[in-house]
Protein backbone atom coordinates (compact mmCIF):
# COMPACT_ATOMS: atom_id res chain seq x y z
CA UNK A 1 0.00 0.00 0.00
CA UNK A 2 2.88 2.22 0.46
CA UNK A 3 4.15 1.68 -2.93
CA UNK A 4 0.88 2.79 -4.67
CA UNK A 5 0.72 6.28 -2.41
CA UNK A 6 4.39 7.25 -3.13
CA UNK A 7 3.67 6.22 -6.74
CA UNK A 8 0.43 8.53 -6.70
CA UNK A 9 2.42 11.32 -4.84
CA UNK A 10 5.34 11.18 -7.26
CA UNK A 11 2.72 11.29 -10.64
CA UNK A 12 -0.21 13.53 -9.20
CA UNK A 13 -1.03 13.82 -12.99
CA UNK A 14 -2.40 10.43 -12.79
CA UNK A 15 -5.79 11.84 -11.03
CA UNK A 16 -6.08 13.98 -14.51
CA UNK A 17 -5.96 11.25 -16.65
CA UNK A 18 -8.33 9.16 -14.28
CA UNK A 19 -10.62 12.75 -14.00
CA UNK A 20 -10.58 12.77 -18.26
CA UNK A 21 -11.29 8.97 -18.43
CA UNK A 22 -14.28 9.00 -16.19
CA UNK A 23 -15.32 12.17 -18.40
CA UNK A 24 -15.58 10.61 -21.55
CA UNK A 25 -17.20 7.26 -20.09
CA UNK A 26 -19.64 9.16 -18.58
CA UNK A 27 -20.37 11.73 -22.18
CA UNK A 28 -20.40 8.31 -23.88
CA UNK A 29 -23.23 6.79 -21.93
CA UNK A 30 -25.10 9.62 -21.80
CA UNK A 31 -24.86 10.10 -25.51
CA UNK A 32 -25.77 6.42 -26.24
CA UNK A 33 -28.47 7.05 -24.18
CA UNK A 34 -30.11 9.66 -26.05
CA UNK A 35 -29.53 7.95 -29.32
CA UNK A 36 -31.14 4.59 -27.66
CA UNK A 37 -34.19 6.72 -27.09
CA UNK A 38 -34.59 9.34 -29.39
CA UNK A 39 -37.61 10.99 -29.78
CA UNK A 40 -39.71 10.13 -33.63
CA UNK A 41 -38.96 12.18 -36.27
CA UNK A 42 -42.12 14.34 -37.59
CA UNK A 43 -42.22 15.14 -41.05
CA UNK A 44 -43.39 18.44 -41.70
CA UNK A 45 -45.12 19.73 -44.84
CA UNK A 46 -44.58 22.83 -46.25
Amino acid sequence: MKTIAAFISRNPWIYIVLAFVLLLGAWSTLISVAVKYAPQQIEVRK
